[in-house]
This record gives structure tokens, sequence and C-alpha cells, in this order.
């Protein structure tokens, strides 16, 4: 901190702000890519599975630290700031998994109370894991289940 960042807690936030930047137009591209079809919906699925799965060692850190922080009256505004990079992240990839859950859904490999499900559960602490693998494992199953119908055929 004092090295990098001259004891200055402002230049720290502005840096994690300036590196949010190009996460959120990749986040973006990536939910934009999935109405122009250039990404295939388990593929998508896939990732953000992969990203929320990654995501949970940083958000048991982000917890256990936030709760060591809110003990102190001194210390709670550091929790509040690590609430808010929690939203912003799980904001992140909510928008990926929101991409492949639509695009999943105008290829009609889901229903669309799967849809607005899990598109809503991908914005929502914990559910989002859980439901961005109950979701992948449907629609692979789908797929497979189609193909293995054509091969039948």
């Amino acid at each position: 901190m004092d090295t990098i960042f001259h004891n200055n807690v402002y230049s720290l936030l502005l840096t994690l702000i300036i590196l949010y930047i190009p996460a959120l137009i990749c986040a973006v591209t990536a939910f934009i890519s999935s109405f122009i079809k250039k990404e295939k919906p388990l593929d998508m699925l896939r990732i953000n599975m992969l990203i929320k799965l990654i995501h949970i060692s940083a958000y048991l850190f982000i917890f256990f630290v936030g709760l060591a922080c809110i003990i102190t009256i001194f210390t709670i505004g550091i929790t509040i700031i690590l609430i808010i990079f929690d939203i912003m992240t799980i904001a992140l990839s909510g928008l990926i998994g929101l991409g492949g859950i639509i695009r999943s859904f105008r290829e009609s490999e889901i229903s669309i109370e799967t849809a607005v499900f899990h598109g809503i559960l991908q914005f929502i602490f914990c559910a989002d894991i859980i439901s961005s693998i109950v979701i992948y494992r449907k629609v692979k199953r789908v797929k497979y289940d189609y193909n293995h119908d054509l091969q039948l055929s």
C-alpha cells in the first residue's frame, strides 16, 4: 500500500475501478454476442458455470474479511466497500449467465419459466452458483437427448 499507492486508499479504489471497466466491457460483449448468435448456448453456460465456480474462493475471502471488519465501527467502511465489489462481480458473471439462458430459450432448449427463474438467480449470491450448474446440466441433457434422437432416426 505504501510503495504502490503511497497510503492513499482512493488510488487503490480508482485502480480497482479502472480494472473493472475492461471486465465489464467483456461481460457486456459476451451478453450481446448471445443475441447475435456468435456463441452456442451450451458454451456460454459452461463458461458462466466455470467463472462462478472460480469465484467461490474470492467470495469466501471477501466474506471473511468483511466479517472481520464489521466487528469494529472503525472498519465497517471496508465491509461496505467489499459488499459493493461483490455486487459488481456478480453483475459481471450474471450478465454472461443471462446471455446463455436467453440464448437457450431462443433455441427452445428451456422453457420461459425456467429462463426467467434461472435468469433471476444469476444475480443472487450463492443461488447463482447452484443455478449455473443446474441450467448447464439441463441444457446439456437436452442437447444430448436431441443428438441421441437424431442418431436413432
